[in-house]
């Protein structure tokens, strides 16, 4: 197994990412095209006690709609769900969209939000809106994916340090892809007490070599998380697979790869946190062409989860300290000494 050749979620075949960067704040919109260039099958998980989403009912498997077109991951809490209207214009001057007749479409685009806690100012200076979503559809791409204080990540904080974005992906040797793009905001913390991150266990390809392993080296002054609370903070995600899925098999490996959030960070799925995960099937493989749908469903699950912990490692190590909020790398030096 090896990370895919961007080690993002756009290693997925049919899988684009766009980012908008504003002041305080940003948004990040993921496509998704099946073979056809339309939906693709997915599903959602949802297990913070503070969520700020768009559509996603549309995704549970007793509802009619099969397909979506796009997933948001915004800053802004409630207020950046504006910016899913953009990516639904964008999509509708491209033809994209569930079909309703005469020629016209509605594109199917959930979004997940959290608040911008690295915010310096009250109120922010920028929030996504629609202007910003269209543009960041727009910009949307299939190669390497900008990462830490970019798009969803650029208010974010990670417990004590900068939060942000970051991508990861991996590829199985029966051929399956998996991608996941995470933003991470959390109200937990992604290292232990003496700063080591622990998702570094679960790396690809040896992906972050370049990082000491401070644990037997140096016990830090570990800074004190950011108090959270209602609508505060939130890990949001999108998983991605070259796989053919249902909504019920999609929404079952959501379950699985959200574990990858509690892997990596801790706590996660409090009571102030948003912690969305989506999925993305974009059916270049077919189901039945590769065994066992449930055996399969738990391998593609497996995957994710460890592709969401890696990514948010990429994130936190991404991220560049702001005036009110120093990075990680700025935090725990002896750590990150040779990426420097």
């Amino acid at each position: 197994m090896s990370p895919g050749p961007n080690n993002a979620i756009t290693d997925v075949p049919g899988i684009s990412v766009g980012h908008v960067t504003g002041p305080d704040s940003g948004v990040t919109v993921v496509r998704a095209a099946g073979p056809n260039g339309q939906g693709v099958g997915g599903g959602f998980t949802q297990r913070g006690g503070s969520p700020v989403t768009r559509e996603t009912d549309l995704m549970r498997p007793d509802n009619m709609v099969e397909t979506m077109n796009a997933v948001v991951l915004s800053g802004g809490s409630s207020y950046g769900l504006a910016a899913a209207p953009g990516v639904m214009q964008c999509l509708e001057n491209a033809g994209i969209g569930f079909s309703v007749g005469g020629g016209n479409v509605v594109p199917i685009v959930q979004a997940a939000s959290t608040f911008d806690r690295a915010t310096c100012s009250a109120p922010p200076a920028s929030r996504p809106d629609y202007t910003s979503g269209l543009q960041a559809c727009l910009a949307a791409n299939s190669g390497p994916v900008a990462q830490g204080n970019v798009g969803a990540g650029t208010g974010a904080v990670a417990g004590g340090v900068k939060g942000g974005i970051g991508s990861a992906s991996i590829v199985l040797p029966n051929g399956i892809i998996v991608g996941a793009i995470v933003a991470v905001n959390s109200e937990g913390v992604p290292y232990d007490d003496t700063g080591t991150l622990f998702g570094t266990t679960l790396e690809v390809g040896n992906e972050f070599r370049d990082l000491t392993k401070i644990g037997e080296l140096i016990k830090y002054r570990v800074p004190a998380s950011l108090p959270g609370g209602a609508l505060r903070s939130g890990t949001n995600a999108v998983v991605a697979t070259n796989v053919q899925l249902t909504k019920s098999q999609a929404t079952k490996i959501a379950e699985i790869a959200d574990d990858g959030v509690a892997r990596a960070v801790n706590p996660a799925h409090t009571a102030g946190d948003s912690d969305t995960l989506f999925v993305l099937g974009t059916a270049r493989l077919a189901m039945a062409s590769l065994g066992d749908p449930n055996a399969v469903v738990t391998q593609i699950g497996t995957a994710a989860a460890n592709a969401v912990s890696r990514a948010i490692v990429h994130a936190v190590l991404s991220a560049r300290s702001t005036t009110c909020h120093k990075s990680y790398c700025d935090t725990f030096p002896l750590a990150c000494r040779f990426r420097r």
